[in-house]
């Protein structure tokens, strides 16, 4: 479901994936994904 480029650093959802969410799964997903590195990035202070 996820694609990961080390050479970018980038994560990627599947597009397949991707084309079946609704909008609001797709803004859920972006939400946690913030949550998720605000805690990352707050642990590093």
């Amino acid at each position: 479901m996820f694609h990961h480029t080390k050479t970018l650093g980038v994560m990627q959802v599947d597009e397949s994936v991707w084309k079946k969410l609704t909008r609001e799964e797709k803004q859920e997903i972006e939400r946690i994904c913030d949550e998720k590195l605000d805690n990352y990035f707050n642990r590093l202070k």
